[in-house]
């Protein structure tokens, strides 16, 4: 009888483990794809931002349309960028000139692929206030981390933290708007002068 009480004593253990990682797998499919949905309503929306790597801090408004982010700086200098999966543009306006760039070379690349949801599914931390992804990869020989914060209930974006190599950036993000209405030259990347 003891032995029979201890083995049914190891499978109720066994049960309870299971009961346990398939609801967390359940939570986490969950959060996911709020996560995913949050991100599709990003669009057509606005966020102000400060920006910090350690020596500056700049301040903004980051634009969310359909397939490109238009960020730009207010403080200390004004300067725009329009980024797109595959291209960017920098624009200085106190020099009034633009520079285009490859954003497949540069770790932009990575956001646009965890807003659509393609790179994140394994690398998430859930606490009962806040959401954390996760990724890090090479690129161009550097060493990227990246973490992207959420706050949990109602979900929305926070914080972005890179680190490359040796240097951190850090950008917060406060008084989202949804619902905002842009005419499609907003996004454009022509030069505006």
């Amino acid at each position: 009888m003891l032995e029979k009480d201890k083995f049914l004593e190891k499978i109720n253990y066994l049960i309870i483990l299971v009961i346990i990682l398939f609801s967390q797998n359940l939570i986490a499919k969950t959060i996911i794809s709020e996560i995913l949905k949050y991100n599709n309503d990003l669009k057509n929306s606005s966020a102000l931002f400060i920006q910090n790597d350690g020596e500056s801090m700049e301040e903004g408004v980051i634009y969310f349309g359909i397939d490109r982010i238009k960020i730009n700086y207010l403080k200390p200098k004004k300067l725009s960028l329009i980024l797109s999966e595959k291209k960017g543009m920098y624009t200085n306006h106190e020099l009034k000139e633009s520079q285009y760039f490859n954003t497949n070379k540069t770790y932009i690349k990575v956001f646009f692929k965890i807003l659509k949801g393609d790179a994140f599914s394994q690398k998430l931390e859930i606490s009962q206030n806040f959401i954390q992804l996760n990724d890090s990869f090479i690129l161009n020989d550097d060493t990227y981390k990246i973490n992207i914060i959420y706050e949990n209930n109602p979900i929305k974006l926070r914080k972005i933290v890179v680190l490359e190599n040796d240097q951190r950036l850090e950008i917060g993000f406060f008084n989202h708007n949804n619902l905002e209405t842009f005419e499609k030259k907003f996004f454009s990347m022509i030069d505006p002068y």
